[in-house]
């Protein structure tokens, strides 16, 4: 049985098992929070445990400023995973495909590769994405947009008091991924396993496929039914698929 634990800002919601041999460190979407992820740790026993990660500005790190800069991220989280004991394992959706594979390079050039990468809903890293920057729009048209994206309930939108709150969190995590561009570094060695959804506008399969040139180990990509959140229509299936894989680790 795994039980929650605090054991840094970053994993205040993990849950340790006394068995594991590998953690699954999850990666948020955009806006996203520990919260979605610590959900699936009924999917979690024995050799691997669930690792939510929680960023800056959301969650119980509410009150610290939000992060916009991916680069500087993924320092601070490489270095906070490569002191950790048991094998790294990484996922991440949408914004946290390319977070968790900027963590990957530089885990990997610290001597701390990770075993495998899963990453859902975010075109390839040398895509650019969103094509045209949103996080400056103005608030009704931001607001908008967030609607369009689909990661909150609608209820959000119906308290300005909620809104304000997550504003300065969610216009920091589209400025960060607005920003990203994919810079020189090592290839991966590790395998990446790719997943989409056939009706995403935004991350078509062709968009996917490429991650497989991000690393000279195996690659493997499935489509599935849904739009850009597939991912929560579909967890079970993609956790039992990712568990799957990890046996064979």
């Amino acid at each position: 049985m795994s039980i929650p634990q605090t054991t840094a800002p970053w994993f205040d919601q993990r849950f340790r098992s006394v068995t594991a041999t590998h953690s699954l460190y999850c990666f948020p979407f955009a806006g996203g929070s520990a919260t979605y992820y610590a959900a699936w740790e009924k999917y979690f026993t024995g050799r691997i445990e669930l690792v939510p990660v929680q960023l800056p500005g959301r969650g119980a790190r509410m009150a610290e400023q939000p992060v916009s800069d991916l680069a500087g991220l993924a320092d601070d989280l490489a270095e906070v995973i490569a002191g950790e004991p048991t094998e790294t394992v990484l996922f991440g959706h949408s914004m946290g495909a390319i977070l968790a594979f900027e963590v990957a390079r530089r885990l990997k050039t610290a001597g701390r590769p990770v075993r495998h990468l899963f990453v859902t809903g975010r075109p390839a890293p040398p895509i650019v994405r969103p094509r045209e920057p949103v996080s400056d729009l103005p608030r009704a048209e931001f607001i908008e947009m967030l609607r369009d994206y689909g990661a909150a309930d609608n209820a959000v939108f119906e308290h300005d008091d909620l809104l304000d709150l997550l504003m300065p969190m969610l216009r920091a995590d589209f400025s960060m991924i607005e920003r990203y561009r994919m810079a020189p570094g090592p290839q991966l060695s590790c395998p990446v396993t790719a997943w989409c959804g056939d009706s995403d506008p935004g991350v078509p399969p062709s968009a996917m496929a490429p991650w497989g040139e991000q690393t000279s180990g195996a690659f493997a990509l499935s489509v599935l039914p849904g739009g850009h959140f597939f991912l929560t229509e579909h967890h079970a299936r993609i956790v039992r698929e990712a568990h799957a894989v990890l046996r064979g680790v």
